[in-house]
């Protein structure tokens, strides 16, 4: 008669390892779940860099769309800048009493910011002339001169600057500007009495996006457009 044995049945792949010769011998019963082979198949070096190619070949397609938003979003970004620093150059020629003066380098994303330390001008907005302050002089000297730069692959491609009396004497006056490795734009000046230059200008991304920055000399108000193509017609 053949004999039954209750309870859970003993695997087929039953393993029986001699300890030392002579010794009793060990059965060993792999995990619940395991295999024969050893647990799953690992991955080969070829498989890996089949991968690895593939997820090159699919990062190379799908960059080129989401680098020119990026780049977009940082010229929105570097147009901030420029309106963050002529507001707080208007402010502070307003609260020290001295003329701001922003300068840019063109087809770069360095721009200063001096103050002069001369003579100062208000302006007769009845008779459309100036007035001199603080003496007869007009050669006063530029101090306190600081530096900026564009976020990275921002450049000032182009610009355009109103002038007045009050600016024709400030230009006569050389400033030490921070370096001389590259040519400077003519001022755009921020007076004591609130008002400014008239001044635009441009901004250029890689992919030949542009954006302008408008400055109203006579309220001293900035406003930014939208970013285009350098033809003209919006991306």
């Amino acid at each position: 008669m053949r004999s039954v044995h209750h309870g859970k049945a003993r695997s087929p792949a039953l393993r029986r390892i001699s300890l030392e010769a002579g010794a009793p011998s060990l059965a060993f019963f792999p995990p619940e779940g395991g295999t024969t082979s050893g647990g799953p198949r690992a991955m080969t070096l070829v498989e890996v860099l089949l991968t690895l190619c593939l997820l090159v070949v699919l990062a190379s397609i799908t960059w080129p769309a989401l680098d020119r938003p990026i780049a977009n979003q940082r010229l929105r970004k570097a147009a901030d800048v420029v309106r963050v620093e002529w507001t707080r150059a208007r402010v502070k020629a307003m609260s020290s009493g001295e003329t701001r003066l922003f300068r840019y380098a063109p087809d770069n994303g360095r721009y200063v910011v001096e103050s002069s330390a001369g003579a100062e001008f208000v302006a007769d907005t009845t008779s459309g002339t100036s007035a001199l302050l603080g003496g007869t002089s007009q050669t006063g000297g530029l101090s306190r001169c600081t530096e900026g730069t564009l976020p990275h692959g921002i450049t000032f491609a182009a610009g355009e600057t109103a002038y007045d009396a009050r600016a024709e004497v400030l230009a006569t006056q050389s400033g030490q500007l921070p370096s001389a490795d590259c040519e400077w734009s003519d001022p755009i000046l921020f007076y004591p009495d609130g008002t400014t230059s008239t001044a635009t200008v441009q901004l250029k991304n890689e992919h030949d996006r542009v954006i302008d920055v408008f400055l109203r000399g006579l309220t001293g108000v900035t406003t930014v457009s939208a970013v285009r193509n350098a033809e003209g017609y919006a991306p």
